[in-house]
């Protein structure tokens, strides 16, 4: 299966919404294609919606996936990550955040906005 991604870019931040299955291999795709429609639209800050994501990854992935974030991503401002509940491990901000990088997972879609569009860190 390929990711399948659904893209808006908004006047204050632009909407991802991935549908995929939870293999590493997929989610590099999905953050080349991050990167280049942020770059298109000129967005500056990011809400990926996750909760379509089939499956978990390990922290090891995990931890990939935030440096690999941090690759694609980083010349946006803030990323917001919505993930299930029972997938929180902010093992992906972590790694992404000790890089430098505005990244936060989110389990409740209010709080992710409040924190993308705030304009305190």
């Amino acid at each position: 299966m390929t990711a399948i991604v659904h893209f808006t870019a908004g006047p204050a931040y632009a909407v991802a919404a991935v549908s995929s299955l939870a293999f590493i291999e997929e989610i590099v795709g999905v953050l080349d294609e991050l990167s280049r429609r942020t770059r298109e639209t000129c967005a500056r800050r990011l809400l990926v919606n996750l909760l379509d994501v089939v499956g978990t990854f390990g922290r090891d992935e995990q931890q990939a996936i935030g440096l690999l974030a941090h690759r694609h991503l980083a010349h946006l401002e803030r990323v917001a990550s919505l993930v299930p509940e029972d997938k929180l491990t902010r093992v992906s901000e972590a790694a992404a955040r000790s890089q430098g990088m505005e990244l936060r997972v989110f389990t409740s879609l209010p709080d992710a906005l409040a924190w993308l569009t705030s304009s305190s860190r």
